[in-house]
């Protein structure tokens, strides 16, 4: 399953001669915080080889290369060690928020959470944050991202019983007003696939978490070395003028012959004009092939993909999804989030604005039914939003909460400032939209914003 999205004669270099440098510092005694948090700098770099001879002579300027390297990319990771008398949670909180909101999720008064220590396998030891990959632009797009991730995971992992990351926006326009929250979900929805390519799986409120004891995350790295030499082979193909090897080749694999059974075949995928509707996470339209692609690259299991994937297609306008997520209770608890992100969307997703003005323009909207923790405000504490959007938003139960989108704007109480809706996730979620709900949603949005 290669990653690659370029073609490999785009490639500025062959990258399995590629170079990761690992750098880390620290003071001979350890002061402040040093000791708790450790900072790891992977710089990928490109050589040129000294047996090789430029076109028109080797300069000055090559002996550099031969000797240094030049960046091709790099990595920043962190090591939070456990058992150094240290709160590790107030430590990574000094360092940034990044690093704090991943503390917040897997910690509860200094040691693992109790959701943390019941998906991870063994969970005594280190912690390691993956924080960021970066690429320069020429080697961007073939999919060398997670191949390098893996490598560098492998290399620092040790004593650490998982690998925590957040998907996020890699990089931001001078004008970050220009990005809105659908093109940051999308971003974190890919960076989100990318790693779950090489065994992260959704934890909470938008972390991830690898499980360094088990042999998936082995497999996968084993898998992304193996896109990497047929990406370089495909290179080295096209310098020498000759095709690319048969296994390059973007046509999908045959089926297999032996027939799948039928508890373990997954749905056909969805038909060409589910993907007409607009990105923006609030179609229903969209549910199914939402949940394909981040089953493509994830490491669920074929049988709870299937079993997602069935009732997923089970939810109409009016159905309690809260009966239906009983039926994939059984399944990983990653993609129990990821099922009820396909078929929800998250309160900020929607500007209610216009409705909260103008309730008369609901139209079909008014009958949109929402889902939240705490809508009426009976519990001590906020309402949130369900799955896997925010880390303050909750599964889907028996007992999340239930109401019309007119109802809840009636809850003057839910709008107050002090009122029970969180900031984050904005306190509820509602059904995906049909598509003359979803239509009309569009053209009062249009209306509100001339």
């Amino acid at each position: 399953m290669s990653l690659a999205r370029r073609p490999a004669s785009e490639l500025p270099g062959d990258p399995a001669q590629l170079r990761l440098v690992y750098s880390h510092g620290h003071p001979a005694v350890p002061y402040e915080d040093e000791d708790t948090l450790e900072h790891w700098r992977v710089s990928i770099r490109a050589y040129h080889d000294e047996e090789e001879e430029c076109a028109d002579g080797c300069t000055d300027a090559c002996q550099q290369l031969i000797d240094n390297g030049s960046e091709a990319g790099w990595l920043r990771l962190w090591r939070l060690r456990d058992n150094t008398g240290a709160d590790r949670w107030m430590v990574a909180d000094a360092q940034s928020g990044d690093l704090e909101s991943i503390a917040a999720t897997v910690l509860d008064d200094g040691e693992y959470s109790d959701a943390f220590q019941e998906i991870i396998d063994c969970p005594v030891g280190d912690l390691l944050i993956l924080d960021r990959v970066f690429l320069a632009r020429p080697w961007r797009g073939f999919g060398l991202g997670p191949v390098f991730a893996a490598e560098a995971i492998r290399r620092l992992s040790g004593g650490c019983c998982a690998v925590a990351a957040e998907p996020g926006m890699a990089e931001w326009p001078e004008n970050r007003d220009e990005v809105n929250d659908a093109d940051r979900a999308t971003a974190k929805a890919k960076i989100a696939a990318l790693w779950e390519s090489i065994g992260f799986h959704a934890f909470h409120g938008g972390v991830q978490l690898l499980d360094t004891s088990l042999q998936e995350s082995i497999d996968l790295h084993r898998a992304r070395r193996k896109d990497l030499e047929d990406l370089s082979a495909a290179y080295r193909a096209h310098l020498e003028g000759r095709p690319a090897l048969p296994e390059l080749a973007v046509t999908p694999p045959a089926s297999p012959a032996t027939p799948v059974p039928a508890a373990t075949r997954q749905p056909p995928a969805p038909a060409p004009e589910a993907e007409a509707e607009p990105g923006d996470g609030l179609a229903a339209a969209a549910s199914l092939s939402d949940l394909q692609r981040k089953c493509t690259f994830s490491g669920w299991s074929p049988g709870d993909r299937a079993a997602a994937l069935a009732v997923a297609a089970q939810a109409t306008h009016d159905t309690d999804l809260r009966q239906l997520a009983a039926q994939v209770k059984h399944v990983h608890f990653g993609l129990r989030d990821a099922w009820t992100d396909a078929i929800t969307f998250p309160g900020r997703l929607f500007n209610v604005h216009p409705f909260r003005e103008n309730p008369a323009a609901l139209g079909p909207l008014a009958g949109l039914w929402v889902y939240g923790s705490n809508l009426n405000g009976r519990y001590r504490g906020r309402s949130h939003a369900v799955g896997g959007d925010c880390q303050h938003a909750r599964p889907l139960t028996p007992d999340t909460e239930r109401m019309t989108l007119a109802d809840l704007l009636d809850l003057t109480s839910f709008w107050e400032w002090n009122g029970p809706s969180c900031s984050f996730c904005h306190g509820w979620s509602g059904q995906r939209l049909t598509p003359d709900q979803h239509t009309h949603y569009l053209t009062v949005l249009a209306g509100h914003q001339r």
